[in-house]
Parts: C-alpha cells; structure tokens; sequence
C-alpha cells in the first residue's frame, strides 16, 4: 500500500521537475507548436522620458548620466530624469551638475522606498514611452532606440532588453548570479516568443505612458507595471538587441538580500494583482506567470516536503530512499562547502548548490513575510556595505551549520543500514568526540611544539623607546585604580615619552575624584560622562591619541616596573604588529592554583605559538600594538582584547607572545565571578564569529590553524563533552563492551568529583576535587558564553565584580 510519505515524495519530486524541467521543456515545445506572436517594429522616434532610480548612487550616478547623455537619440526627444528617493550622499549635489546639460532632478523628500519616488516623477515626465533604468545600468548607445521600435505595434504594452553582466566571472557569487542570469534570459525569450515576458527589469524596461497606473508604496515597480498592462490586454516583449550592462550584487550576502526583498514584494503585488491568475482574463500568460514565478518562489517548501518525506521512508525501511536521503545529503554537504570556502577560487560543484540553497532560502523568507504582511518598501544599493541589517543572512548562515550537523547522524545512520553495521552514528560519534577533546588538549600542543621548532620565527629584539600611550579603560575602579595610577608613575621609561591616559566611561563611584588627584602633564583623565561600553570608549579615545606605540590595560593589573620596555623592544622588528604580555596570577586558595594552572597552560601554547607565527588573541591586562595598525571595531564588540590584537594579525602582522614582560593580577577566589566572566569572553568569541570581525579565513593558513585548533575547537569543547557521554552511555546500555565501560564510569567519577567541591571547598580544598571543579566550570561557562553569544543575551557594557570574595 501506497504511503502518505510515497504520496508526498512523488508529488514535491514532480513539482520540483516541473519548475525546473518541464517548464522550459513546454515552453520549447510551445514555441515549436504554436506561430509566433510577431511583433511589427519600425524606427520610430516618439518622446522618451529616461528615469533613473537612485537612493545613495554617488559611486555611480556621473558615469550614469555621461552613459545617458551619450545615448543615440534624436536630439530634443530624450529626456533624462533621476529619481532620488531621499538620497543622503552626494547623489543629487552631483546631479545637480549636469542641469545645464538638461539633466532634471526629482527628489523625494522622505525615504519612502523606490516606487514611491516613481510615481512622483512620473507625473512630471513628457514622454510618450517611459524607459525605466537603475543608475548603475549602462546602455549601448541605441539601446533606447531598440526599445522604442516594438511600441510601432500597438499591441505592445511593455518592452524589456537584455540586462547583462560585466562582472561575470570575477568570484563565485558573480559566477552563480550570471549562470542562473543566462538561464532566466533563455526562459524570458520564449515567453515573448509564445506570449508575453513575464515581469520587467529595474535596470532596462519600457511602457507606453498612458498605461501607467499609480502604485502602492508596497509594490515593486518593475514587476508590478507589467502586471498592470497585462490586464488591459496588451503584450510585453523581450528585446534582446536593447542592451545595458551593469555588476552584480558582487557576494552572496548582498544577493542573499536582495532576493529577499524581490521575492518579498514580487509575491505582495501578484497577489493585489491575482486577476493575472485568471486564464480567462490573460490567457496563456497565467500559466507562464504560475509557472516561471509563483511555484518557483514556493519552491523551498515543496524541498522540505521532499526531505522530511525521504527521510521518514528511510527511517521506514524503504531502501531506494536510503539512496535518495544520502544524495539529499551529499548535495547539501556540498553547498555547505560551497559557503565556507565562498571566497576563493572553488569549483562549481560546490559554489552552485550554495547559490540553490542560498535563493531558496531567501525565497523561504520573503514569501514568509509577504504573508505576515511585512513588506520591504524601501531599498538599499548593492554598493552599500555587506552590514545585514534585518539579520537574516546570519540566521542562514546558522541554519546551512546547523542542517549540517543535524544531517551527520543521519548520513551515518543510512550508511549503516546500507553497510549492514549496527550503532554506526554512535560509535563514530564517539570515537570522533574522543579524538577532537584529545586533539585539543594534547594532540595540538604536540603538533605546535613540532611545527614551532622546525618553522621558527625569532623576534628580532632591541632596546628601543618609542613614544608610548598606557590607555587604561575604567568603570568603577575606585577599589584599585590609586594602586594602579602608582605603579604606572613608577614604570621604568623615559618621562617625556610615556603619557597615561584613564578613559573613564561613566563612572559613578570615586574613581574620577582619585585619578584627578593625580593628573598632570604626564597623566591624563578623560571622563566620558555617559556609559556606553569599553568598545566605543576605545573608539573614541585611540585616534585622540599621538604616539607611535599604544598599551592596554586593565585597571586591575599590576606592572613590573620594565613592563613597558620589554614591551617596546619587540616593536625593532618590523614584522611585530603587536606584543601580549604575561600576566601572573597571585592567590593562595586552591581556586586560584586550578586558574594559574590552566594559564601556565595556556602561555606555554602561546609561547609556542608565537615562535611559529603569531599568537591567537592578546591579553586584555597587558599588551601593546602599534597605533597606525589600530582597525576601530564595531561599537558593540565584546571581547576587544581579541579583536583589536586579531585586526593587526589579519592586517599581515605578527602578534607575539613576550614572557619577560611581567604584570600581575589577583585570580578570582569566586566560582561565580570565574564563571560569569569566562562565560562574556566565549560570549564575545561567538559574536566576533557572528559578526566575522577578528577572524581569520583559510587564506591565512597558519593563523587559521591555530584559531581553529587553540581557540574555537576549545569553545565548542562542552557541547562536544556533552554528546560524548549521551553517546558513551548508549553504546555502554545496548553493546557493554568494555571500552564503553571505562569511559562512562571515569566521566562519572571526574564529574562526581567536581559536584563534590562545590560542597567541601567552604571546609577543605583538594586538589583532587578543585581541578575537576575548575574544568567543569571553565566549559560550564563556555556553554552558557555560546548561547549568550548566539542569542545576544551579552551586554555590549562590561559588569564590574567586587574583587572580595564573593560565595558561588
């Protein structure tokens, strides 16, 4: 018996088919049936009103209107009008050049959105044919006059050229864009060919004037117009001899969002304008409109039917669907490797299924929100910066990581069907999760301390005195910024050379009033009344600043007295971008011993680092860069210490690791505090990935193996400890085998042991049990900083923490 999943399965596969195949197919078949709708077309020169659309266009606009101006049209027969939806830049102080060479402009005064600006301009065009243009659109000079010749015959409504781009082949975004570009040119084609092209193009269309009827903010002009001139029983027609080239969006982020908007506005407008879907109003065009649109911008709904169907008939049994939900797989694994190596130079077997899954899930997104009633209205160039600022991308992006993790277990679980091997997702995942955790703490040290020896990288060190900055952020520091404000008047540098600077960012305790007692020519308060975070702080304070080498540090943290001149030595070589000092950690309690183990630790793997290349991320309390390599952060960076020594990293320097420049700072004796501020630093590693600001790509070979392997690998340690023991003990429950065995009743002990502190550390403090305590609590954080850092759940504002010992 036929199930419903069988039922589903074949009819999203014949849908799928249909939008992709059997569409074109017809339409092939068609054009071979059926006579051709001839168009009669004669050079004719009725007056053309040019209108080019613009919001923010400066980059483009005097090419534009030069490409305009060149156009091959009767003289006194064309005129050019730009169409300023409330531009903020240099757009129509540009324009307003050419008014002499009878350039008009028209602009909004509020930024509406595009179709809006329209229909204001509109009313003030003369001319018999409207041609519509994007400002980065350029014409062949007798693109207009190729145009204008189908309007001869008075059937047609709406004329559409050839838009084609000039950036083709230039990376893989361009390339996907131009591939499915050509293959909608070829479809458009035959639609003129048997009826009419469905839809226009911003960059090159034109209308007959009287056809135009106003428009909703809401609506997307180029697509909406024709709908308009459909229903009043005219044609539209695809001119291929009527060219202009323009660039694409140029990445897939900037794709990704404007086929959002597309798609978002496309569909509110079909379905004002549902009469188009009436066969007995427009004929065969409904069928092309339903075809070439409608179910395409469905598409990623009929996709996850299919899915969820081949995967529930997998887990049915049927095998033919085995098959079917590993090529599912294989091909989403390919656009996930389409999507991390994006930027480089990648075959089409991985950049174009990224292409696919990226436009289907933008099209999943718009058709959403036309739905909700959330219709984009106004627009952004593609020129503008690749800032996302509704979030969707970011949330794609997590979807593409999170269908490739969900799907491992099921490749593995279908893989062991085939291969007739039981438990197979849980063994692998086990072994892999055993051999990541011991890659990470041990296999990576090895690794490091073999490539640091055989690639060394000395430090060439000399005893100079650059001018130096000591900028100190503070917020209520009133515990010990007196002690500090000291040991940095004692510092061992020459005076004229060495300015403090305490940027203080809305203290509201004594801090203020103690470093005023102390500032003069050397020192220096800035007091910024309002809080508003370290990261604008920062901002604000380093181009105020004038030397050649800048110093962070925390308020808490002490110096040796020839910090600063250790420092500074490592800047003789030309190749130091950046230098991170050691700072020791002093505390008797135990808690403090388990923190200064794991940071011996951790400067070892920086020392080791450091001789191989470069270290990953510099100590907040202590570290030093040269001015003109400071790359300002976004404002509302968390973990700043990474990002701005990271920025110097990316920028082609080295960031070293010097152990003989000393600071010392007290450990935390707070579990709580430990906790709360190892979770706000994974929180902000997190964002830094998010927003990819401090991160190195693959190009950057030996950085980004030490990235991966020292810092992101340890971040995802805890959601990978996790799945070790879920999977430990199922295969221990259902095998017993004695490996199993093992490791599931020492994961139990380690973490009895680490429960145990929590209860006898206020009594008694023994090692046995405060290591364990301390790695549990470490990861602890690390988990609850990943979710605060997906979630933004962590404010931009550091917390400040009594340093007196606080209960957990």
């Amino acid at each position: 018996m036929i199930s419903f999943f069988e039922i589903a399965a074949f009819l999203m596969t014949a849908l799928l088919l249909y939008v992709y195949l059997g569409y074109p197919a017809i339409l092939l078949l068609l054009r071979g049936i059926l006579p051709e709708h001839k168009v009669h077309k004669k050079e004719i020169y009725p007056r053309v009103s040019l209108l080019i659309s613009c919001f923010n266009e400066e980059a483009v606009i005097r090419e534009k209107l030069e490409n305009s101006l060149a156009i091959d049209y009767p003289e006194g027969k064309l005129e050019i009008i730009v169409v300023s939806d409330a531009s903020t830049d240099r757009t129509d102080e540009i324009t307003g050049e050419y008014a002499a060479r009878g350039v008009r402009l028209v602009r909004q005064d509020r930024n509406l959105g595009k179709t809006s600006a329209l229909n204001i301009a509109v009313e003030q065009t003369t001319g018999e044919i409207l041609v519509f243009s994007d400002a980065n659109a350029m014409y062949q000079p007798d693109a207009i006059l190729r145009l204008v010749r189908n309007f001869y015959d008075e059937k047609v409504g709406y004329a559409v050229g050839e838009a084609k781009y000039r950036d083709a082949t230039n990376t893989a975004a361009t390339r996907s864009e131009s591939t499915y570009w050509r293959l909608e040119i070829l479809l458009k084609k035959m639609e003129s060919y048997i009826h009419s092209v469905v839809g226009g193009d911003g960059a090159i269309y034109a209308i007959r004037r009287e056809l135009y009827e106003k428009l909703l903010e809401t609506d997307i002009n180029d697509f909406v117009n024709p709908l308009q001139i459909i229903l009043k029983g005219y044609r539209g027609i695809y001119e291929k001899e009527a060219v202009c080239w323009e660039d694409s969006a140029g990445s897939f982020q900037k794709e990704f969002r404007r086929k959002i908007r597309i798609i978002n506005r496309s569909l509110s407008g079909l379905l004002r304008m549902k009469a188009v879907l009436n066969p007995f109003k427009t004929g065969i065009f409904s069928f092309e409109i339903v075809s070439h649109k409608l179910l395409r911008w469905f598409v990623p709904l009929f996709l996850i039917c299919l899915i969820i169907s081949c995967f529930a008939l997998s887990l049915l049994g049927v095998k033919i669907f085995h098959w079917i939900s590993l090529s599912i797989i294989l091909f989403m694994w390919f656009a996930y490797a389409g999507y991390l190596f994006a930027d480089f130079s990648i075959s089409p077997v991985f950049y174009y299924p990224y292409y696919f899954v990226m436009v289907n899930m933008a099209s999943l997104i718009g058709v959403g929100r036309s739905f909700k009633g959330e219709i984009q209205t106004t627009w952004e160039t593609v020129r503008a910066n690749d800032g996302d600022r509704t979030g969707n991308y970011s949330v794609s992006r997590s979807m593409i990581h999170v269908f490739f993790f969900i799907s491992l277990p099921g490749f593995l679980q279908i893989t062991g069907r085939l291969a007739g091997v039981s438990l197979l997702p849980e063994k692998i995942t086990y072994w892999s999760a055993v051999a990541i955790i011991l890659y990470v703490y041990m296999g990576y040290p090895l690794i490091l301390k073999l490539l640091s020896g055989y690639f060394h990288k000395p430090v060439h060190k000399r005893e100079i005195e650059p001018e130096v900055t000591l900028l100190i952020c503070a917020y209520n520091e009133e515990e010990v910024i007196e002690e500090k404000v000291k040991n940095c008047l004692q510092l061992d540098y020459p005076r004229r050379k060495l300015k403090i600077v305490i940027a203080s960012d809305g203290s509201t305790d004594r801090t203020n009033d103690i470093v005023r007692g102390y500032v003069d020519e050397r020192l220096i308060l800035m007091d910024y009344p309002e809080r508003r975070g370290k990261m604008t702080v920062i901002n604000d304070t380093v181009p105020k600043l004038e030397s050649e080498i800048i110093v962070f540090s925390d308020a808490n943290t002490m110096y040796r007295e020839d910090a600063i001149k250790k420092l500074a030595r490592n800047f003789n070589d030309p190749s130091v971008g950046a230098v991170s000092a050691d700072v020791v950690l002093h505390n008797e309690a135990t808690f403090g011993k388990s923190e200064s183990l794991y940071y011996r630790y951790e400067r070892w793997i920086q020392q080791k680092e450091s001789e191989f290349g470069s270290i990953i991320g510099a100590d907040g309390g202590m570290y030093a860069i040269r001015r003109r390599l400071f790359v300002q952060p976004s404002s509302n960076i968390i973990l700043d210490d990474f990002v701005i020594s990271m920025n110097v990293v990316l920028g082609g320097q080295r960031l070293v690791y010097d152990r003989e420049a000393l600071g010392y700072e007290k450990s935390s004796d707070s579990p709580k505090t430990e906790f709360l501020r190892k979770s706000r630093v994974i929180a902000g590693a997190i964002q830094s990935i998010m927003q990819k600001e401090g991160v190195p790509t693959v190009r950057q070979k030996g950085v980004f193996f030490c990235y991966a392997s020292h810092k992101f690998l340890r971040w995802m340690i805890p959601l990978i400890l996790i799945i070790l023991f879920i999977v430990n003990l199922r295969l221990y429950y259902l095998t017993g085998e004695f490996i199993y065995a093992v490791t599931i009743k020492a994961q139990t002990i380690f973490y009895l042991l680490a429960a145990a502190d929590m209860f006898i550390a206020k009594i008694i403090r023994l090692r046995i049990t405060s290591l364990p305590f301390y790695f549990c609590l470490v990861n602890g954080a690390a988990l609850y900083g990943i979710y605060k850092g997906l979630f933004s759940k962590q404010p931009v504002k550091w917390q400040k923490f009594s340093r007196e010992t606080e209960a957990f």
